[in-house]
């Protein structure tokens, strides 16, 4: 199964749509028929004129029926209950308070519509370095009502984003040396100004391996503050993983076992993460390059990893 097909697994595929953030590279275009309305933080002649010099296939972006400038997405479109499902491509780890965002997706989606979300994996793009999201995280700007990202979210996204060779993501067994994306100077000078900042400053403000992810998705159930439960799930494959949730009046299950061994799976997908550097920086000390290069297309032969 493709990553198009996983993000599509639940969705009507002749149902009304909304992908939130799609800009050159959208999963449910108009272009195929898809009855879908489009959501970004800018205008498509916009959207062309920022991503032509980076060399994508700015023919893909499509109109936006709806420009965010801050507000809920429910405001914006201004009606609830329309979508049958609603399309979100890395885009959950960019908004300032999860919490409101769920809310406003369910405001919009029918009783049986579902929310689609493809997800990076901390472990293996620019977030390496910083640790997973709690559900204390995402309560904390829940109750302060963020509409921009906190200081301290934006401050280690600069000071400690990071490159795996020339790439900013990866996937399993993929081999480089780390370095940093900004230098430190620019979270520091970020620290300096940021009582004059009064715009919305883009960064990663939320980070999840499938587990975390998971666990704060029960929580929130638990405590009220969301009505989505997972319906569908794809594990990592590169750099991402998949989920995909539909509304449910029931509870979860608040077993503290089911918590627990989310937990317990938290801790495995970062030992995980540290274990396959630390096996890259056994054999960079001890074989060359050329050699690593051979060993993983021989692994790769056998199929113990994609």
């Amino acid at each position: 199964m493709n990553r198009r097909s996983k993000i599509l697994e639940h969705c009507k595929k002749r149902g009304t749509g909304l992908e939130i953030g799609p800009s050159f590279n959208p999963i449910a275009p108009k272009s195929e028929g898809y009855d879908v309305d489009v959501l970004d933080h800018a205008t498509a002649d916009e959207l062309k004129a920022k991503y032509a010099p980076h060399g994508v296939d700015i023919t893909k972006i499509e109109l936006v029926d709806f420009v965010w400038k801050g507000q809920p997405i429910d405001e914006l479109v201004g009606r609830v209950g329309i979508y049958d499902w609603i399309i979100i491509s890395h885009v959950i780890e960019h908004v300032p308070d999860i919490i409101s965002f769920f809310r406003s997706c369910s405001n919009l989606l029918k009783p049986d519509g579902i929310l689609s979300l493809a997800i990076p994996d901390k472990r293996y793009c620019f977030d390496f370095f910083r640790w997973p999201t709690s559900t204390g995280d995402v309560l904390q700007a829940w109750t302060e009502k963020n509409n921009r990202h906190r200081m301290g979210a934006v401050f280690d996204h600069l000071s400690l984003a990071c490159k795996k060779g020339e790439q900013h993501a990866w996937g399993k067994m993929h081999y480089g040396k780390f370095s940093f994306v900004h230098d430190f100077s620019d979270a520091a000078s970020f620290f300096r100004d940021y009582g004059n900042h009064n715009e919305y400053v883009d960064a990663h403000a939320w980070r999840f391996t499938p587990s975390s992810f998971r666990l704060i998705l029960l929580d929130l159930k638990n405590l009220g503050l969301t009505d989505f439960s997972e319906v569908g799930f794809h594990d990592t494959e590169g750099c991402e993983f998949f989920v995909s949730l539909g509304r449910s009046l029931q509870g979860e299950l608040g077993d503290s076992k089911v918590r627990l061994s989310l937990c317990e799976r938290i801790v495995s997908e970062i030992a995980e993460q540290a274990v396959d550097q630390g096996l890259y920086t056994m054999l960079l000390g001890k074989y060359s390059t050329a050699v690593i290069s051979r060993l993983k297309r021989t692994l790769r032969w056998f199929r113990w990893i994609k």
